[in-house]
């Protein structure tokens, strides 16, 4: 096993497999989510067996959340202003990843 995907990652993974659900919706006309997250959980082993309902719940909800959307689009600009880090900020994420690779 190489690692595991976790936080913002492990939403991105649910969310392009949601996405890949939406466009076999779109050209079979119908999905059964179950049986697609099943069967990619299946063959690329991303959760333990007992955990593949749990998984297929997550997906199901970004499925609902993708197709269920209002906004079409944003201001790329004014989103990269509310993104960017203060110079306190960007200096501890400089300081955290310097310290990691003294370590």
């Amino acid at each position: 096993m190489f690692g595991k995907i976790q936080g913002q990652r492990l939403h991105l993974a649910k969310m392009y497999i949601a996405n890949y659900c939406i466009a076999l919706e779109s050209q079979a006309g119908s999905l059964n989510i179950y049986h697609v997250v099943s069967n990619i959980n299946d063959q690329f082993g991303l959760v333990a067996a007992h955990e593949t309902d749990a998984l297929i719940q997550d997906v199901e909800h970004f499925y609902n959340c993708l197709t269920n959307q209002q906004v079409a689009s944003i201001d790329r600009g004014s989103y990269w202003k509310w993104k960017a880090m203060s110079t306190m900020d960007a200096m501890a994420e400089l300081t955290k990843e310097l310290n990691a690779l003294m370590a």
